[in-house]
């Protein structure tokens, strides 16, 4: 990587963490992937026998784990009208009410350290419906609304609170549950055709626990990170390492930031920007880190200069391309009512039509690679409404559903595609684009209380990008310290 700063950002030396049922399925993947980063682990289980058999693999291993006697997670599939009032409380009791209590219990542990990290395993059944159990689900359901309650309340205390929803996982307990029949269906419904393994929920898990990390944060990449882990096979997956990369509009502000980012990883990157100076002040300013980044000039809202930013990109990399990161964007900030023809046609243009010409430009090269990325940089505001801009609004919602989209149609090729959404971040455009009075109500609505910083995003379009989030696609990943999910938040004067 570049230097301690990013190192410091991307590990979880000597942190203390709990996971409960940690000796099988999703559970043991966490933990191995936690242990793997330096992270001192207590975990729980029922089977005392499966408890002490982990604890000696994972001594052999060199990670630091102990363990307890405890009970946690289930269910029971059935139709709605055959669930007794025993199956309801046991699944509020053991997926919903120990959560909750253990979060209670956690609180004045994590407030004692200045800074915590929870993470709830949901599931997508907590999202969407699925049949095996509406009591199930509903518990998972209620699980998401804790993650966000939680994050606003306790983001005065310096924890953050996320849940990640997995789809069916090849775990024992899926094995155990699901018939051939339904596993059938749902692998069918899957747009990348396939359970997902253990370990693609742990590495989420991982990104998450980092205490700098946005979402509510090694030395180079490419020696230290493999060194800071438990062997070749994870350290494979937590790499960029010559992976190639077109990122545009990289000179300033996130650009720039993802640019660092995933050229700390080891990647490849050409990048674009129309200010011929500022681009080449840039690549002089890596190549003096030993950044590998190329770079042209580029107006991105000129459908002949993407074609010819492309031709040029497809020459830099041989004919294929690892990854997309569809960065470039522009804003107007202005009532409703005050946009011209002109002003709509800018943003479309510039915001929208630009990724999705240079998707489809991209396409071939991504898909000579069998596993190629895109990623949109969208905003909080097509997620939610910002007085900021409709048209732009809108043309940031359009992208989000443009991922969703291309991450079905394009998932038969090996193309993932994912958008990321930030909120108000510490950026040159920011700063020319919102009074300070605009930036206080929206600081005041952030449960972090604060703005992002460029490299808070950037982490998480770096993590998109490796092997670590290969089940991961067709999502909007807001980066936004909370801001989406504060609905009303009110603290009694005492």
């Amino acid at each position: 990587m570049a230097g301690a700063e990013q190192s410091h950002r991307w590990t979880l030396q000597a942190k203390t963490a709990l996971v409960t049922g940690g000796t099988k399925g999703l559970g043991h993947a966490i933990i191995e992937e936690l242990a793997g980063f330096g992270a001192i682990i207590h975990t729980c289980a029922r089977d005392k026998s499966q408890l002490n058999e982990c604890l000696s693999q994972w001594q052999k291993k060199g990670f630091q784990v102990t363990g307890s006697i405890n009970n946690v997670g289930g269910i029971r599939a059935k139709p709605t009208l055959d669930c007794t009032a025993d199956d309801f409380s046991f699944h509020i009791s053991t997926n919903l009410e120990s959560a909750f209590h253990l979060s209670q219990l956690s609180h004045p542990l994590f407030k004692a350290s200045g800074s915590g990290n929870i993470v709830f395993i949901s599931s997508i059944s907590g999202v969407v419906s699925l049949n095996p159990s509406s009591i199930y689900s509903a518990t998972k359901a209620a699980m998401n609304q804790l993650a966000r309650n939680l994050a606003c309340e306790w983001a005065s205390d310096g924890i953050r609170a996320n849940a990640v929803a997995p789809g069916v996982i090849a775990t024992p307990m899926a094995a155990s549950v699901y018939d051939d029949h339904f596993k059938k269906i749902a692998i069918a419904r899957k747009p990348l055709g396939r359970f997902g393994e253990p370990e693609e929920v742990a590495s989420v898990v991982a990104f998450l626990c980092p205490l700098e990390n946005p979402v509510s944060g090694l030395l180079d990449s490419r020696r230290a990170m493999a060194g800071a882990m438990a062997g070749a096979e994870q350290s494979q997956r937590w790499t960029l390492r010559a992976k190639t990369a077109l990122v545009t509009g990289g000179t300033k502000g996130i650009g720039h930031a993802i640019v660092e980012e995933l050229a700390g990883f080891g990647a490849i990157i050409h990048t674009c920007a129309r200010d011929e100076t500022q681009l080449n002040e840039c690549l002089s300013q890596w190549q003096k880190k030993g950044f590998q980044v190329t770079g042209s000039v580029c107006d991105a809202s000129s459908r002949t200069e993407r074609v010819k930013l492309m031709q040029t990109v497809s020459s830099v990399f041989g004919g294929k391309l690892d990854i997309l990161i569809n960065n470039v964007g522009a804003i107007r900030a202005k009532p409703t009512l005050d946009y011209t023809a002109d002003d709509f046609s800018f943003h479309i243009s510039t915001n929208l039509e630009s990724a999705f010409h240079l998707s489809q430009l991209s396409h071939p090269l991504l898909k000579a690679t069998g596993c190629g990325n895109i990623v949109f940089m969208s905003s909080i505001s097509g997620v939610v409404s910002l007085s900021i801009g409709s048209i732009y609004s809108a043309t940031k919602g359009a992208m989000n559903q443009l991922a969703r989209n291309l991450a079905c149609e394009w998932a038969s090729d090996g193309i993932k595609v994912n958008a990321v959404a930030p909120a108000v971040i510490a950026t040159p455009l920011a700063d020319a684009v919102y009074d300070d009075d605009f930036k206080k109500v929206v600081i005041a609505r952030k449960p972090l209380g604060r703005f992002g910083k460029p490299e808070e995003v950037a982490s998480v379009v770096a993590f998109l990008c490796m092997p670590a989030a290969s089940y991961i696609t067709g999502q909007t990943i807001c980066v936004d310290g909370g801001l989406s999910v504060n609905g009303f938040s009110y603290q009694p004067q005492v």
